[in-house]
């Protein structure tokens, strides 16, 4: 038998890792195709219906699923960074820096609306962990959050 180069795993870690960042890498992509090609196809419904088209469309009425945009305790820490670097904000206008930073379309009311809510319910949450807090009055109707003190 012929004795190992080395006696730690090094190389192979290595590779790993790389390898692992491609598959991730690859997998976004193929989230962010997905999510076109969703938005397509809905877009495409909604003119066949407003032209008038009465012919069976199975995929019609379905939703898309959500567009994952961040994993397990992302969107918490984006919101922490986001007010710490540009102080007190509303839900919108955090949206809209998520959106310039992630390069997406900023046009898409779909994907907006599903961001600017799950940033909501997520600075509720951070609100009843003492995180974060928010002023009584309201800007265009949306509450100013804060970093707590």
């Amino acid at each position: 038998m012929r004795p190992s180069r080395t006696d730690t795993y090094d190389h192979t870690i290595s590779g790993l890792l790389r390898k692992r960042g491609e598959m991730l890498a690859n997998l976004a992509d193929l989230r962010e195709q997905i999510a076109v090609q969703s938005n397509d196809l809905e877009a495409m419904e909604r003119i066949l219906e407003t032209l008038g088209y009465q012919g069976d469309l199975p995929t019609i009425a379905t939703r898309a699923p959500r567009i994952v945009l961040f994993y397990r305790g992302e969107l918490r820490a984006f919101l922490r960074q986001s007010l710490k670097e540009h102080g007190p904000s509303t839900s919108r206008e955090m949206a809209e820096r998520l959106i310039q930073i992630e390069g997406k379309d900023s046009r898409n009311r779909r994907m907006m609306n599903d961001i600017v809510k799950r940033m909501g319910k997520a600075l509720r949450q951070m609100q009843d962990a003492g995180i974060v807090t928010r002023t009584s009055e309201k800007v265009r109707g949306e509450f100013i959050w804060n970093l707590q003190k």
